[in-house]
């Protein structure tokens, strides 16, 4: 991976690049007032571009970037706050102290939202398996919303590098409380929050029997899976299906100790 600045890079900006590159084990190259397209032409690597707010991840000559935004966990988080309710939420059952795996974090919505419910007694851990592991991590790190409850809530999320098949197989029984799918399939490319160049770089892997087996054993309460309304991945997996007669996604619930 390469890391290099935004155009007429303050010295600051110039050691934070140099900093992730090194971090995150990639190759600092100066900007020199060369353009994105200069710069990815000069290797075949994913391009960070280090700016003054946020990180920017080009991929594959990719025109615009896939940048971090808390989205629909803003409004989402103050709704909460507010008293109101969230599918999400409900599905998974998530409460104070408890512990959630998210296994295809993406723009980290609902690990955000999750972390909010379960506080400073709970964990969430954001397993993100593309090239925007990087992105989220640190946009996760240094977002501001102007609430710090939200804030908060965004620098507890653990997000983890890694596909959830080379993750889950390791990780003890029992060792959360929820264990959350929200796989990227078509549909949920089109009704994704935010930023639609995250389709460039996401993962479209289907689930697998091996792999809901895996989260059975890891969890201590449900597995949740968040999909399509049409989905045949709820009954193919044993999932309660939870209809939502105004939503085109519904959740489906594997009760793990019943």
């Amino acid at each position: 991976m390469i890391f290099t600045t935004a155009g007429r890079p303050t010295e600051a900006l110039v050691r934070e690049a140099k900093r992730l590159s090194r971090l995150h084990k990639g190759t600092y190259i100066s900007r020199e007032k060369r353009s994105i397209s200069q710069l990815m032409n000069l290797c075949d690597e994913p391009l960070i571009v280090v700016g003054f707010d946020r990180l920017f991840l080009y991929k594959d000559h990719a025109e615009k970037p896939v940048f971090f935004h808390p989205n629909s966990a803003m409004f989402r988080t103050k709704a909460l706050l507010r008293g109101r309710s969230d599918a999400f939420i409900q599905a998974s059952g998530l409460n104070k102290g408890m512990s959630l795996l998210d296994c295809t974090a993406g723009l980290g919505a609902d690990s955000i939202v999750a972390s909010l419910v379960v506080g400073e007694g709970g964990s969430v851990q954001a397993i993100e398996g593309s090239d925007h592991a990087l992105i989220l991590q640190e946009g996760l790190k240094n977002w501001q919303s102007g609430e710090a409850k939200i804030d908060n809530a965004m620098r507890r999320v653990v997000v983890i590098g890694k596909r959830y098949e080379a993750v889950l197989p390791n990780l003890p029984d029992d060792s959360v409380d929820v264990v959350y799918f929200d796989p990227m399939f078509e549909d949920t490319i089109l009704e994704s929050d935010g930023v639609l160049e995250m389709k460039k770089i996401a993962l479209y892997d289907a689930l697998s029997e091996e792999m809901i087996k895996e989260a059975k054993r890891i969890a201590r309460i449900r597995v949740v899976l968040k999909d399509s309304w049409k989905s045949s991945q709820f009954q193919k997996f044993g999932f309660q299906q939870q209809i939502r007669k105004t939503s085109k996604f519904h959740y489906g619930i594997l009760e793990c100790k019943e």
